[in-house]
């Protein structure tokens, strides 16, 4: 069989073919190709070619990581901004709640009891009253 094979590759002259295969190889698709001396023109120019295509095809890779790296990031910064104007606007969701419930009681004859009156005027809720008014700036 390689008897019969060497003949035939040999009457291919510049071009070396996968006749032979063996169980290792078989999924592989049969593949023409002209080999070349490595001292040719047409050698250099290829390679020339090739590794310009290998260096276009990485600065496009390290390109295309770079910018989702940054969309990544922007994406990041602008969860955190969210997140902290969730965590501002569920403050005052509570602290209007329970002002319109104290009203509500007042509205109806029932008077703040002392822990209510305690907590509207506690430092922690008062402090949030400033942030409100800030974010009421950023709507305007």
């Amino acid at each position: 069989m390689s008897n019969s094979n060497s003949n035939s590759n040999s009457s291919l002259g510049d071009y070396a073919s996968d006749i032979e295969f063996n169980e290792t190889n078989r999924r592989y698709a049969k593949v023409n190709r002209i080999v070349l001396d490595k001292d040719s023109d047409e050698y250099r120019r290829r390679r020339e070619r090739n590794n310009l295509a290998v260096k276009k095809s990485r600065n496009k890779s390290k390109l295309k990581t770079q910018q989702t790296l940054e969309r990544v990031k922007q994406l990041k910064d602008e969860n955190d901004e969210l997140q902290q104007k969730i965590e501002i606007l569920s403050k005052e969701l509570r602290l209007l709640k329970d002002l319109f419930m104290a009203h509500a009681s007042n509205a109806h004859g029932t008077e703040l009891t002392e822990v209510d009156l305690k907590y509207l005027t506690s430092p922690e809720t008062l402090q949030e009253v400033p942030t409100k008014l800030k974010l009421d700036h950023e709507y305007q």
